[in-house]
């Protein structure tokens, strides 16, 4: 487990720096972060009240340090201070959790090369460049409707066709989604329904640690602006490969852009409630057998 200390100063609620104190460390608690401060100089009243609702601040083990949140000094290392970008205590645990569940992946064969950063705990922005229009198009969809921050920058053998780009996009996209979860500890794990005018997909996701695509869908376009159908189904295969999960996607329709662009809406929308923390699971791993 990872432990955290807390400055006494932050307990005092009348203290700017102290807003956002008791979200900050109902967050911590369900990231799997044990607590520390030094107790005798917090109120009492204020230690039992925590434990109450579910919140154990333990003594700091000095013998053995830990992340610290301090108010005076300097942000470095392990260390987190107040000031200018961090205002006050729920600041700084946003910034460090958002900084944990984030990943870069570069992945180079003789036929691409490809770099992608992802950060789960984003806004939904996203930067693509895969020289392919309509997967840029795609892959804007996954970022805006999961909410993660996604840069994806990759060249590939275009020259020869498209297949090696949208796979090998898909296989480092889905090693970045696995490092960036991290142990997985505390997400709902499984992942929706989703029309779009004359089509409706539908996909459900397993983060289990386990490979596998169970793939529905039958095309009558050969292709969709520059981009193959076919090569859907191998995109969605190099994600569940290198995610690590198993997919099941379907869908149904008369137009096969619109086809492609719900089963993208509708796989992100299913990556966006698997990712999400579940507060009733208090950090827990949301497997019987104890590894995802």
């Amino acid at each position: 487990m990872n432990r955290i200390y807390i400055a006494p100063e932050f307990f005092n609620m009348k203290a700017k720096a102290s807003n956002g104190l008791l979200k900050a460390l109902f967050l911590l608690r369900d990231y799997s972060y044990s607590i520390e401060s030094d107790i005798h100089e917090i109120n009492p009243l204020i230690l039992e009240f925590l434990n109450k609702n579910g919140l154990d601040i333990t003594g700091c083990d000095k013998q053995n340090p830990a992340i610290k949140i301090l108010i005076k000094g300097k942000t470095a290392g392990d260390v987190y201070t107040v000031g200018k970008t961090n205002k006050n205590v729920l600041d700084i645990v946003t910034r460090l959790l958002r900084k944990r569940r984030s990943a870069k992946v570069e992945r180079k064969t003789k036929e691409t090369d490809i770099k992608i950063a992802i950060d789960i705990d984003g806004e939904g922005k996203s930067k693509i460049k895969t020289g392919i229009g309509f997967f840029d198009h795609m892959l804007d969809q996954i970022a805006r409707h999961s909410n993660i921050n996604l840069k994806v920058d990759v060249k590939g053998d275009l020259d020869v066709d498209e297949h090696h780009t949208v796979e090998d996009t898909g296989i480092a996209l889905g090693e970045a989604i696995k490092q960036a979860l991290g142990d997985k500890k505390g997400i709902k794990r499984f992942g929706y329904f989703l029309p779009m005018d004359d089509s409706i997909a539908k996909c459900a996701i397993d983060l289990s640690g386990r490979n596998y695509l169970n793939f529905k869908c039958k095309f009558e376009r050969e292709k969709v602006g520059q981009f193959p159908t076919e090569l859907t189904e191998e995109f969605f295969r190099g994600v569940a490969l290198g995610m690590m999960a198993n997919i099941y996607l379907e869908a149904k329709g008369k137009n096969d852009h619109h086809k492609i662009e719900s089963m993208f809406k509708a796989f992100a929308k299913s990556l966006n409630e698997a990712f999400r923390i579940d507060e009733r699971a208090k950090g827990q791993l949301p497997s019987t057998k104890g590894k995802l």
